[in-house]
């Protein structure tokens, strides 16, 4: 996997500019870094990339303890969930006791709470959840519908691309997940719009290669992890494809 800087360096060297220490070296280098993020951020919309799925472990506290931060998350994270029923992938994991976990709208956790069956403030093994915005809302919180009078493990799976890279250089190092060559060639893209026709490349085949490896990583992404029927895929990437009319 390419780093911010490396990408950074490969776009400026296509522009035959000098390459930089570091992403904030200069005005320029910091422009280009803002254009990564940019094609990081689009290609994420684009296309839900296997690399972002991540998994979330979470000790449930034997103290009746409701609320528990997703740290891992971000406000473009989601729940990834089966495609035949909805159901969330979200497990209890604690050892030999393995069972499927599931969720309700918050406004119907809230509604449960403030009746009489919300005064029961624990039970042995919670299963129902709802998940809500973290209080700073860049992120989200699993809160149960009751508490665990014993130690729980919980599993949850989520689709969380990667957090914006930092353009004062501190992200130098930073590995990027999505496949680099689009990446680049995104990049390279956005920093020939910005420069007009001064590079002598048309912006038209900038994006047209541009468009093409992206579509390339997709098939690659599609193959390799087996997203070619509507059960290989969460349910939002059978939505959007179905929107797209390829499913």
């Amino acid at each position: 996997m390419a780093t911010q800087l490396n990408i950074i360096n490969d776009v400026l060297r296509r522009l035959r500019e000098d390459t930089v220490a570091s992403a904030n070296s200069s005005e320029y280098s910091t422009l280009i870094a803002m254009f990564l993020n940019d094609a990081k951020e689009d290609l994420e919309d684009q296309w839900f990339w296997t690399v972002n799925e991540v998994e979330i472990d979470t000790t449930i506290l034997a103290d009746g303890t409701r609320t528990y931060d997703l740290t891992s998350t971000t406000d473009r994270s989601f729940m990834i969930r089966d495609i035949n029923d909805e159901v969330p992938m979200a497990y209890d994991i604690t050892t030999s006791e393995n069972a499927q976990l599931h969720d309700i709208p918050l406004k119907e956790l809230r509604r449960w709470r403030n009746t009489s069956a919300g005064t029961i403030n624990d039970l042995a093994r919670p299963h129902i959840f709802s998940i809500k915005p973290d209080s700073d809302g860049r992120g989200y919180t699993l809160e149960l519908r009751e508490g665990a009078n014993e130690a729980r493990t919980w599993r949850t799976y989520w689709y969380a691309p990667q957090a914006e890279l930092a353009l004062d250089g501190t992200a130098d190092s930073t590995e990027i997940l999505l496949p680099e060559r689009p990446l680049f060639l995104r990049t390279l893209y956005y920093a020939l719009n910005e420069r007009g026709e001064e590079m002598g490349e048309p912006g038209g085949v900038a994006e047209q290669r541009a468009n093409r490896a992206a579509a390339a990583a997709m098939e690659i992404d599609t193959q390799v992890n087996k997203k070619s029927d509507a059960k290989d895929m969460t349910n939002l990437e059978y939505l959007r494809n179905r929107s797209l009319g390829t499913v």
